[in-house]
């Protein structure tokens, strides 16, 4: 009977050298496949960059994350195959780290590797392994070096050019239609001419970016324009500044506008700086949780309100806050986007919203046992989880072993075996960290009577409302309110969400993981003895005779501070 396999395919530019393109290696694969009684089922594709914690990385056989990679393990742990095909070991790993996630799938899940070009042995892998990613780290010491001399010289290294400047060999030269416009953009600059405008004005003209016709989501973006502004040095100097190595370089090159428009420049931006006329200076209840339908996370602003005195000037009178869209590119704003909001109204309205939900308890209430019956769901599977990293450990554990004893054995130098062992330790703080986030939802059964406990918290919150809806009596008093009802508005909103005619929607959830903490052992301190919310009441009655709150906030300070871990 024939064998399922699945296909892999990795390309990067880790070795440029030996770079086979994704075709050459399917085709070979497919080959191989045909001719050894295997029915290809699906091709995994590591072959474009992806995004890391916003960074754009290379899908290198060093990284254990690429997409393509780890889809293919998930499906192997299902069993919707036999057998992994790729066209050489290295398509699949060219360090420790990536081999070991792709062996213990293999070994746990019992999968055959099989390559087109070589032939794969288990044993020999670790090593295998090991020697590709040493070659990975002297190639990349190597050309480090190379870059670094190059820069010495004061020859030109590949790297992105600056507007009104090319490479041409070894040396930087000036553009000089872009060169035209640069200058241009410091004149309407000084001449104290919106960045907005600026954009507009270019796009008008028809002036090409770096690039020429590439595509781009904005065209002359306000940031492109802030860019060439902030380069104002450069361009002035004539110097080009480089880093490799944490080491920086400069050389020089042709400036391309004068030192009087530089020095009109210093003062514009300078006079900019010292009368900002957006400060923000009121307290925004739902700061940070707004959103529109242009998908961006609302800004806050303090807006004069101005009047005429008896002598006919305009004075201000008093300040407001507003909301407001941060999106300025006219193409890229929805119809559907109010664009503003005063701050006084949609913090009302959302608090109003919070006030209900915190009324209606069964709501969150329900919101909270569909996230325990997930958990409960959930919980073999994280419990495999913890299982299979703990493995991991294991398996470190051995290899740090088996490392030393090479050592010593004077089959590596003490620098190959501090260079391994300090990759192992990487290897295990990252494990570790995954560990515990795996245990912290594994505790889900520590919560105990979880449900009359989240009761009790929300009868706390009912019963302070009245409390929080009362009219401060002095600036003291009103920052209390705000700090203790935007506290809430961060543990029970997720995100607000405005229309077109400036209707609010609240999106209310609880996050009972965050929720709940063991309580400490019993101390020797009379004042830290008893439950944990035995000292909240204690705590609370010592701050309401200091501050001065009324007794009526008892209720809701208890449970404010039971949720300022959120």
């Amino acid at each position: 009977m024939s064998k399922k396999a699945v296909i892999y395919v990795r390309t990067s530019s880790e070795r440029q050298g030996e770079k086979v393109s994704p075709v050459e290696q399917e085709a070979d694969c497919r080959k191989y496949a045909a001719e050894n009684d295997l029915t290809v089922i699906n091709v995994y594709k590591d072959i474009e960059r992806y995004r890391v914690k916003n960074k754009l990385v290379e899908p290198s056989g060093t990284r254990p994350d690429r997409p393509a990679l780890l889809a293919m393990l998930r499906d192997a742990g299902q069993a919707q195959f036999d057998v992994i095909l790729a066209w050489r070991e290295d398509r699949l790993y060219r360090g420790m780290r990536a081999m070991l996630t792709v062996l213990e799938t293999i070994q746990e899940n019992k999968i055959t590797i099989m390559l087109a070009r070589e032939t794969f042995d288990a044993k020999m892998a670790p090593l295998k392994a090991w020697v590709a990613q040493m070659e990975l780290d002297g190639m990349k010491e190597r050309m480090t070096m190379g870059v670094k001399a190059r820069l010495r010289a004061g020859k030109a290294n590949a790297g992105r050019d600056r507007y009104g400047y090319r490479r041409n060999g070894e040396v930087i030269e000036v553009v000089e239609d872009e060169a035209n416009w640069v200058r241009q953009i410091f004149a309407w600059y000084n001449e104290h001419i919106p960045l907005l405008e600026i954009r507009q004005r270019l796009i008008n003209a028809a002036v090409p970016q770096k690039g020429g016709n590439a595509f781009r989501k904005t065209e002359w973006s306000k940031n492109v324009i802030q860019f060439i502004l902030g380069a104002a040095k450069e361009y002035a100097f004539g110097v080009k500044t480089q880093s490799r190595g944490g080491e920086t370089f400069t050389m020089p090159v042709e400036s391309i506008i004068d030192m009087t428009t530089y020095e009109k420049f210093l003062q514009v931006r300078e006079a900019n700086i010292k009368h900002p006329a957006r400060h923000i200076k009121q307290n925004y209840l739902i700061g940070g949780l707004l959103y529109c339908a242009c998908d961006r996370k609302w800004g806050a602003r303090t807006v004069p309100a101005m009047r005429r005195n008896q002598e006919g000037q305009w004075v201000k009178k008093t300040e407001y806050g507003r909301y407001y869209c941060r999106q300025e590119h006219e193409e890229h704003i929805s119809p559907d986007c109010p664009r503003t909001i005063a701050s006084g109204k949609a913090d009302s309205v959302a608090w109003e919203k919070v006030c209900e939900a915190i009324n209606k308890p069964e709501i969150l209430l329900t919101q909270a046992k569909k996230m325990v019956a997930e958990l409960q769901d959930n919980a073999n599977t994280l419990n495999d989880e913890q299982d299979r990293i703990q493995k991991e450990l294991d398996t470190l554990t051995m290899e740090r072993q088996w490392i030393i004893t090479q050592a010593r054995k004077g089959a590596i130098t003490e620098n190959d075996m501090d260079y391994q062992l300090g990759v192992i330790a990487l290897q295990e703080l990252s494990l570790k960290r995954e560990y515990a986030d795996i245990g912290q939802a594994v505790n889900i059964y520590a919560l105990g009577d979880w449900e009359t406990r989240v009761v009790e918290y929300l009868a706390d919150l009912r019963a302070g409302l009245d409390s929080l809806n009362v009219i401060p009596k002095n600036d003291e008093e009103r920052l209390e309110i705000f700090e203790f009802k935007k506290q809430v508005v961060n543990t029970l909103v997720k995100r607000v969400t405005i229309d077109c005619n400036r209707e609010l929607q609240v999106e209310i959830s609880i996050n009972l993981l965050n929720l709940f903490h063991d309580d400490p052992p019993p101390s020797d301190d009379p004042n830290k003895r008893g439950s944990h919310t035995q000292r909240l009441k204690r705590t609370n009655k010592d701050k309401i005779k200091t501050v001065g709150i009324r007794p009526g906030w008892r209720y809701f300070l208890r449970a404010a501070r039971a949720l300022q871990h959120l």
